[in-house]
């Protein structure tokens, strides 16, 4: 009886299209993804990595193995107030994530340029409650890191990886 569950579950799920989220499925098969940064210590790297192998996208140990390179340029984290109370005091911040990314395939050709994630916040302060709104900010910023590492997966997998594609306007 559960065999016959599970294969019915199973039947079920393919037809409907639904497949784990997370690797991009635009590579043709075999191909290997490397990624690299440029601040050795990124976390965002790391993220994306860990989340790549656990959905099963095979990811190069060195350039050289690889058929295609994500560079993480940069990744910022900013802090700004967006409101002051009647004492000159923030009481409202806005938190911003974001990083620059490319990516290449082995022959040298830019399929993505300079793209730039964003993601945006607002923190409401209270000085009366400084503990409290720390680690609110804190929770608030690993949710940020979350997303923003969704957005570059999601714009990794619109690649069309026969033609170039550039995000930077500046750029023609």
């Amino acid at each position: 009886m559960l065999r016959t569950l599970t294969l019915i579950l199973a039947v079920t799920i393919s037809a409907c299209g639904w497949q784990l989220r997370g690797a991009p499925k635009n590579f043709p098969p075999g191909s290997k993804l490397y990624i690299t940064t440029e601040d050795p210590r990124s976390e965002l790297a790391e993220s994306i990595t860990r989340l790549l192998q656990t959905s099963g996208l095979p990811l190069a140990e060195t350039p050289i193995e690889a058929d295609f390179t994500l560079t993480i340029h940069k990744e910022t984290e900013k802090k700004r107030t967006v409101s002051v109370d009647a004492k000159g005091r923030a009481s409202e911040y806005e938190l911003i994530t974001s990083a620059e990314y490319s990516v290449r395939d082995n022959s040298g050709r830019d399929l993505l340029t300079n793209a730039k994630a964003d993601v945006y916040r607002t923190l409401e302060w209270d000085d009366s409650e400084v503990v409290s709104k720390g680690e609110e900010e804190r929770l608030q910023r690993e949710e940020m890191r979350r997303e923003l590492i969704s957005r570059i997966i999601d714009r990794i997998r619109r690649l069309n990886i026969s033609a170039s594609v550039t995000d930077n306007p500046a750029t023609p």
